[in-house]
């Protein structure tokens, strides 16, 4: 993926297009920012048919619609999407708690800065 800034766009912005309609893919920047992607039609349809199927996925394996409605509006993470899936899994009732206890046991793996 080619970073160029938002000037070049500018000046070469036919040239851009063109190879983006082949496939190409272009982070417009803004300073050091990105500021947004220049993909073809194809990998735009491609990049949603992938985020539907998903949340398709999601939506039947028991996740809230509130929460893929929070995922799909930027308001919440997408990693939250697999929060929750596993509530009704015995074998995992007790992760969060394992996960602090080896979270507070792990000081001596932190590094001094």
């Amino acid at each position: 993926m080619e970073r160029i800034n938002i000037s070049e766009a500018k000046c070469r912005f036919t040239e851009c297009l063109s190879r983006a309609a082949s496939g190409e893919r272009f982070v417009i920047m803004r300073r050091t920012l990105p500021l947004a992607v220049l993909i073809s039609v194809g990998e735009l349809e491609r990049l949603e048919r992938s985020a539907e199927i998903t949340r398709r996925l999601l939506q039947n394996l028991g996740q809230s619609q509130k929460l893929l409605e929070g995922i799909e509006a930027g308001k919440v993470h997408p990693a939250m999407a697999a929060f929750g899936l596993w509530k009704d899994e015995e074998d995992l009732d007790d992760l969060e708690t394992q996960i602090i206890k080896n979270r507070r046991g792990s000081s001596h793996l932190r590094a001094d800065l």
